[in-house]
């Protein structure tokens, strides 16, 4: 570890203990780069990055890889960012749709933890499952529409519920009313959305600094994630007791003021069939 290059926050956050933890990042997207920035300037050394994604100019403006990357594979020129922060690190960049890679729970089994970053379900469920069946921690973070705020979740092996089990104890509450994800919504209502035929502008994940709340949220829950799996804990860096947040930027249904939280500790669902046991309840 360099010691100038960490000077400023080694004595505070023991940051050798984090050499040899490898991290995997599924997707590269804005909210990945960032999470995948802001582990590196923790100490994070050992990257492997996934996405099929090239940088376009409309991706800048909320992206860690500036004008330059334009046109470069999300998964390179994030390589580059890292790099440049950090020289020593190591990065397996995998260009590839994870739907469609053959290796992904060899390269899941490999890793500390899996920053699940994506903007669909497919994928999502996929790392899931896998990571559920290999005993792998993630960590999710999604933005709601227009960046109204955002969720971080935490699978803890043997602890918690999973990503299934979210969605079905969400359901029931009320951050699930009327709360959707940009990424997630047809053809057919984002037209409608730019044409401002809807009663609520929903045509953008939000500004930067909206996002920026939820991967700050998603790298602290990646950072105990990895803290859980080594021998000896770093110093200040206290164990995170729920593994569900959801967080809200200004007053707009569900949230009733700016900078709304909610935490929550979920429980492995009977019911579940990725990590339950089946039983209907």
């Amino acid at each position: 570890m360099n010691d100038k290059l960490f000077a400023r926050i080694d004595k505070l956050f023991d940051v050798g203990l984090f050499s040899n933890a490898r991290v995997l990042i599924a997707g590269c997207g804005s909210g990945g780069g960032q999470v995948a920035l802001h582990l590196a300037m923790a100490g994070i050394c050992k990257f492997s990055l996934f996405d099929c994604g090239i940088l376009e100019p409309e991706n800048v403006i909320r992206h860690v890889c500036g004008r330059r990357y334009l046109g470069q594979k999300k998964v390179d020129a994030l390589s580059d960012v890292l790099l440049d922060r950090n020289p020593a690190i190591e990065i397996d960049p995998n260009y590839v749709d994870l739907m469609e890679c053959p290796d992904l729970a060899q390269h899941i089994r490999q890793s500390s933890v899996v920053v699940l970053a994506t903007d669909n379900e497919p994928t999502r469920y996929l790392v899931n499952q896998l990571c559920v069946d290999n005993k792998i921690p993630f960590v999710i973070g999604r933005v709601f529409t227009r960046g109204i705020g955002g969720e971080v979740f935490s699978y803890r092996p043997g602890e918690s519920g999973c990503l299934a089990c979210l969605e079905r104890v969400l359901e029931r509450t009320q951050f699930r009313d009327k709360i959707r994800e940009v990424d997630l919504v047809s053809e057919e209502e984002l037209e409608k959305m730019y044409g401002l035929e809807i009663s609520e502008i929903k045509d953008s994940p939000g500004l930067n600094v909206d996002i920026a709340f939820i991967t700050s949220f998603h790298t602290r829950f990646v950072l105990d994630a990895i803290a859980r799996t080594l021998p000896e804990r770093p110093k200040y860096l206290i164990p995170i007791e729920k593994n569900y947040l959801v967080w809200g930027n200004r007053p707009v249904h569900p949230f009733t003021k700016h900078f709304e939280i909610q935490r929550i500790g979920l429980q492995p669902q009977n019911a579940c069939l990725i990590c339950g046991k089946g039983d209907a309840q």
